[in-house]
């Protein structure tokens, strides 16, 4: 029952917030700032999701979670930005700043349980405590023959 309310209210907010925002500066210039905020969002969730991507196939297993929040964070502000209003515009704003995107992390990680670190460039950390991480180094030699395919062993 809470998400229809929810859901109701934030739709009387938009409108309020289209009313108000053209009172200011007229309906050309609301609409110039929803197709603009529609424009940027599109580009954001183009550019950052495939950042996301490519940052998170590069990560270290410890960072690996938190480049994939700031990607998904980063994501989110691009489609907040593509849906029409300037509630969800302030919130796709919000999104794009990195105290922010921490502090939701912080929030997910007290939510979900879980804790990793990844220091940072200058020293920092960044996540709250990790788990020890093992690597274990090895070498391996391959003993089937070329001409033979790999078979499991009988039971």
């Amino acid at each position: 029952m809470r998400l229809p309310l929810f859901l109701i209210a934030y739709l009387l907010a938009e409108i309020a917030a289209f009313a108000w925002v053209g009172e200011k500066v007229g309906v050309l210039g609301t609409v110039a700032l929803v197709v603009l905020s529609t424009a940027v969002g599109l580009w954001l969730v183009q550019r950052q999701g495939l950042d996301a991507l490519r940052k998170v196939a590069r990560s270290t297993p410890g960072e690996a979670p938190v480049v994939a929040w700031d990607g998904l964070c980063l994501a989110t502000a691009g489609v907040l930005f593509t849906v029409p209003g300037f509630i969800s515009d302030l919130a796709g704003l919000a999104l794009l700043l990195p105290p922010v995107r921490r502090t939701l992390l912080g929030q997910a990680q007290r939510l979900s349980g879980t804790r990793f670190t990844v220091r940072t460039a200058g020293g920092g950390t960044y996540g709250g405590p990790a788990r020890p991480i093992t690597v274990i180094d090895g070498d391996f030699v391959d003993v089937t023959k070329p001409d033979q395919d790999p078979t499991l062993p009988k039971e």
